[in-house]
């Protein structure tokens, strides 16, 4: 298909409505848009969270919806932010159990901001607590006047789950599209926006574009803030090859040069505005009040990086927040930096695994970011109190020998593992009375690294250090995440 240019045809067109779907966690916007689409979405998602924007588009009453996803977690308040930047519509979902929450006041706030028209879906009437009436109610006090107390803001009770009311919410949805005329020149030039950017490990850099105004075709060179390149391959939002995007439809963009930043645009056209990222793929030095853990973050999505680098606590320092799965360069430069590897949503190696065990070099790694926070959290506390000592390995002096370069202890290892090269203290009578190193470790005069529980050998430590038959040794280490 040859585009045309929007001098020959300049006659306007419908454009598919592109709806925000915003609303307080758990209240059931991924169920019903999994409703909609009639396939699994929710069950994709770790902790059945949606923690990634996404965007699918659905056929309506011959017509075409876009629903843009927006994960409900506070976390994640500046994807929600976006995703109403780009809506025509939004829709609020609401628990008629729970009612308003606070992430549902902040979406109230985020739409209006926007300025574009609200739907209300009261979701879960199904259950037999269900107080749809409440919900309009406490509506009332965020200035949402819904249509049966005299405002225009539709509701529409559904249930997400059985799928009640829904197919009433989608004419709701096109009705108000009609209303408000959403029209587009589909011969203009191509303009969108990136929603969601990523690496793939055999596509390479991948986009999430919502198409805002003319159509994109495979091939088009497109042009950035920085850069200009051609379109290699589209995707829609089901995984299949498609040929052409249109206005309002979401599809994923391989060609990029680089990573584009998630908010920027892209065009047919070389003037293009600068990208509307609010945290860089690769930083240094974010600072975050005093820090007590360094880290290096990596994820799977811009949009994972930003709500998490936005959303851990003061104690903090966030050293190189990047995208990818977790490889031996960041073990590398975790170990020279001192630093602890927090993923998110990726990967390693086992060659990756065991470089980290080698070096001392400790990952993290998370499905679910509140539980990423949460444990950051308790390690932050334990940090503040100064150096933790944990017990990796407990041996019991059982002989004395003499030998070149000093005594040895005969051991027997009664928990854990003792290695050569182990910090350990010397217990006796349940009191410490010194610190030392382990030099060496034998067993039957031969030299090994690691002794594991339940074996005998022969510990000699560096220095001269005070012990005797009935003494313990413990091997510990400092407390790390």
């Amino acid at each position: 298909m040859v585009k045309k240019a929007a001098s020959e045809k300049q006659s306007f067109s419908l454009k598919s409505p592109v709806v925000a779907v915003l609303g307080h966690v758990d209240h059931g916007k991924t169920t019903l848009l999994d409703t909609i689409r009639k396939s699994r979405i929710a069950s994709g998602e770790s902790g059945a969270i949606t923690q990634h924007i996404g965007a699918y588009q659905v056929p309506v009453e011959g017509k075409k919806i876009t629903f843009i996803d927006t994960p409900g977690h506070e976390a994640f308040m500046n994807l929600r932010t976006r995703g109403a930047k780009v809506a025509d519509i939004a829709l609020l979902v609401i628990d008629a159990v729970e009612s308003v929450k606070p992430q549902t006041i902040e979406s109230i706030k985020l739409i209006k901001q926007a300025g574009i028209p609200m739907i209300v879906a009261i979701n879960k009437i199904d259950l037999p607590t269900a107080q749809p009436k409440k919900v309009t109610k406490d509506l009332l006090r965020y200035d949402v006047i819904v249509e049966e107390h005299g405002g225009n803001i539709a509701t529409v009770p559904i249930s997400a789950k059985t799928g009640k009311g829904v197919t009433d919410l989608l004419s709701t949805i096109i009705l108000v599209a009609e209303l408000k005329k959403l029209t587009t020149i589909p011969y203009a030039p191509f303009e969108g926006v990136v929603i969601e950017s990523k690496k793939d490990k055999t596509r390479g850099n991948v986009a999430t574009v919502l198409v805002q105004k003319g159509n994109l075709l495979r091939g088009d060179k497109i042009f950035t803030n920085q850069e200009s390149f051609k379109i290699r391959a589209l995707f829609n939002d089901r995984g299949t090859t498609v040929t052409e995007a249109t206005p309002g439809m979401p599809v994923e963009v391989l060609g990029f040069p680089s990573l584009p930043s998630v908010g920027s645009i892209i065009a047919t056209g070389s003037g293009v505005a600068s990208p509307d990222a609010i945290i860089p793929v690769s930083g240094r030095n974010t600072t975050r009040g005093e820090s007590v853990l360094s880290i290096l973050l990596k994820a799977d999505t811009q949009g994972s990086l930003e709500a998490i680098s936005a959303g851990l606590p003061a104690g903090v320092l966030v050293v190189s927040a990047e995208l990818g799965d977790i490889s031996e360069g960041d073990v590398a430069y975790a170990k020279i930096a001192g630093l602890v590897i927090i993923g998110f949503q990726v990967g390693f190696t086992l060659r990756v695994k065991k470089l980290a065990e080698d070096e001392g070099v400790r990952i993290r790694t998370y499905t679910v970011i509140y539980q990423l926070f949460e444990e950051i959290a308790e390690v932050i506390e334990i940090l503040k109190r100064g150096p933790q000592k944990k017990i990796i390995g407990e041996a019991k002096i059982l002989q004395e020998f003499a030998a070149t370069g000093g005594k040895v202890a005969g051991c027997q290892v009664v928990e854990g593992r003792i290695a050569k090269g182990d910090k350990v203290v010397i217990i006796r009578n349940g009191e410490e009375i010194g610190n030392a190193r382990i030099k060496s470790v034998r067993q039957q005069k031969e030299e090994v690294t690691k002794v594991e529980k339940g074996k005998i050998c022969g510990v000699q430590f560096a220095g001269d250090v005070d012990f005797r038959i009935g003494d313990m040794i413990q091997s510990y280490t400092v407390y790390e995440l």
